[in-house]
């Protein structure tokens, strides 16, 4: 199955080759999840990332369907400098910003 892909700021280096503009259409195996996509990525399990599927925020576990467009973000840096102790301070997130 064909799913779009983007990676955004610092992940983009993790596109392949032949992508443009952040994008690329990745083949994978049917049933593949979002886990086996950022494996096939080569992007390290350990780096922090905020996934999106079509728009909604989704964990690795999630099961993707061709035509899917996958859109990766790396948590960005902000906020107060009591909020950056919290989990998820300074993450960017669809519904803090109203998108969702």
């Amino acid at each position: 199955m064909r799913v779009e892909v983007q990676l955004h700021a610092t992940l983009v280096p993790y596109l392949p080759r032949e992508s443009r503009d952040g994008l690329a259409v990745i083949d994978l195996a049917d049933g593949a999840s979002v886990g086996d996509l950022i494996r096939r990525l080569a992007i390290p399990p350990e780096l922090s990332r905020v996934v999106l599927v079509n728009g909604h925020d989704v964990e690795d576990d999630t099961r993707l369907s061709p035509g899917d467009t996958v859109d990766v973000f790396p948590p960005l840096a902000g906020g107060s400098g009591a909020a950056r102790g919290r989990a998820g301070a300074g993450w960017y997130t669809p519904k803090a910003l109203g998108s969702v």
